[in-house]
């Protein structure tokens, strides 16, 4: 009785898709990683080189709501 209900439980705890949050993990690295690098390039540079910093903090920024929210595309 008692291991029929633990195994019930268990499918009810159990997630569905447990790689799905090791990937939202790697969006959310990879978008501070872009957005950090993109504000250094933005602050440090200047013309070509700054324009460059904010598509890649914009980038970035998109990135960490994607991992934040979990958002696929």
């Amino acid at each position: 009785m008692q291991k029929k209900l633990n195994k019930r439980i268990g499918k009810q705890l159990a997630a569905t898709h447990p790689d799905k949050a090791l990937v939202n993990g790697g969006k959310l690295i990879g978008g501070i990683v872009l957005l950090v690098a993109g504000l250094l390039l933005l602050i440090l540079g200047s013309g070509t080189v700054a324009f460059i910093g904010l598509i890649l903090s914009l980038v970035g920024a998109l990135g960490v709501i994607v991992g934040l929210f979990g958002i696929d595309s």
